[in-house]
């Protein structure tokens, strides 16, 4: 049994006596499994809340919007968000919680399980005003920290021991990952991988219903909807299999550029001493790229669907690329190579800048982009008909699996979030080629994980 100790927040070796009968009944193992389908239940409902509020503020900000031409009106918005988190954080939170998940990491390599009661909280609040107003970047990282923490507070409650502290709060994290992503298994790969959670039968077991818990909950509260749905499902030929593997390298140097512009683009603006000179630079910075490629707006599953689906002016929409008629594909190329370009640039400046987000949702986006681009030059050179929506939804798993170096994460989450699992073999092949690019080119990790 285990407490926290007041003096240094790490857990002694004993809990309080109004705690010991929380676990006095119940053998530790079955008290984990009680508290994990609890803290998969609250991390569902957050990635729930989480999802309508984004959801809420963007269109009350840009439903009126013209779908066919410039909106000069979307150029200050993205800066007013990265202006109002800063506020919030300083003046509200009274915290700095961005890269919220990374902290949470160290704090529990340490043996710090008193993860502070902000975090259960204050990721949501912050990550709604980012993203609403149109951070180019994820909500997957505030709501993980937000597991984590509802799961730290809880453990303390009941008394768990050190040991058991930590998985579930692997399994809160982990939770929150299948319930913004409706992805169970995705979610469990991630605490799996990416926070490296011991393998024991009762910790799997414990991420198990958590995950379960949290992916259901989220997808249950939303009408059973996908966030990529795909209303025309296009078949795989496995003839193309090699070319899959082509489109796997490509997504692996692909990688390796993303993750280094997002280390120079962190490092630029940690030049800036005063927190609101910095959020003010990546403010412009963001602004301008989503006034250019209004398809950087938010997290960007809309447009990943429509794209993948066959419906082009998906990026286009909104923007001085759309004001000549309907665009060309060659124009389509040119926007989705653009974006795929800045995109790192876009989501580093969210989430180093002032914002609360997450990494993980973009690089999906940037995926998508880039192997729909990636897509339309095989087929020009080599003459192929790849189609360029196979491409694009395989090249997620790709870019995933080679910026945050979790490749089985990466498949699982792909195929969970679109309800395509008859791509699972292609999206493996890429993702583990890209994964093993970048694993041969790099011989350490250099991009951010959270």
């Amino acid at each position: 049994m285990s407490t926290i100790s007041p003096d240094n927040n790490r857990l002694s070796s004993s809990p309080p006596p109004s705690q010991e009968w929380h676990l006095g009944s119940l053998p530790p193992s079955i008290s984990l499994f009680v508290l994990a389908a609890l803290v998969g239940l609250l991390a569902g409902l957050g990635a729930f809340v989480l999802k309508e509020t984004i959801k809420w503020l963007s269109l009350l900000l840009v439903s009126h919007f013209h779908k066919h031409g410039v909106n000069w009106a979307l150029l200050p918005i993205p800066l007013v968000g990265i202006l109002l988190t800063v506020a919030l954080q300083r003046y509200g939170l009274k915290r700095n919680i961005e890269h919220g998940l990374d902290k949470i990491g160290d704090m529990v390599r340490r043996g710090q399980y008193n993860i502070p009661a902000t975090y259960t909280y204050g990721p949501v609040l912050a990550s709604t005003l980012t993203l609403g107003f149109g951070g180019s970047a994820g909500a997957e990282g505030p709501i993980a920290s937000t597991g984590a923490a509802l799961a730290s507070q809880l453990g303390r409650w009941v008394g768990l021991p050190p040991r058991l502290m930590m998985i579930i709060i692997g399994c809160g994290a982990g939770a929150g990952i299948a319930g913004i992503f409706k992805a169970p298994v995705g979610g469990m790969m991630f605490t799996l991988e990416v926070m490296g959670m011991e393998m024991t039968t009762v910790a799997v077991i414990a991420l198990t219903i958590a995950c379960v818990i949290g992916g259901m909950t989220s997808y249950g509260m939303t009408g059973f909807s996908l966030d990529v749905p795909l209303n025309h499902p296009q078949y795989f030929d496995p003839h193309m299999s090699g070319w899959i593997i082509v489109l796997g390298v490509l997504c692996g140097l692909y990688s390796i550029y993303y993750s280094r512009v997002g280390v120079l683009t962190q490092r630029l603006l940690g030049l800036c001493r005063s927190p609101w000179l910095k959020a003010l630079l990546s403010g412009v910075i963001l602004a301008v790229l989503v006034f250019v490629f209004p398809s950087l707006y938010g997290e960007g599953y809309e447009t990943m669907a429509r794209l993948i689906d066959g419906n082009l002016t998906a990026m286009t929409d909104y923007s001085f690329w759309h004001m000549d008629g309907r665009p060309t594909l060659d124009t389509i190329m040119l926007v989705c190579g653009g974006v795929a370009v800045v995109k790192s640039f876009a989501c580093t400046a969210t989430n180093s800048g002032g914002g609360v987000a997450g990494d993980f949702a973009p690089t999906l986006f940037a995926g998508c982009m880039a192997g729909f681009f990636f897509g339309g030059i095989l087929n020009m050179l080599f003459g192929l008909s790849l189609p360029l929506g196979n491409c694009a939804l395989i090249a997620m798993a790709g870019a995933m699996a080679g910026i945050i170096k979790a490749p089985l994460m990466a498949m699982f989450i792909v195929v969970e979030m679109t309800g395509y699992y008859g791509m699972m073999f292609p999206v493996a092949i890429c993702s583990v080629t890209s994964y093993a690019t970048v694993w041969a080119l790099t011989l350490r990790s250099t991009a951010p994980r959270n």
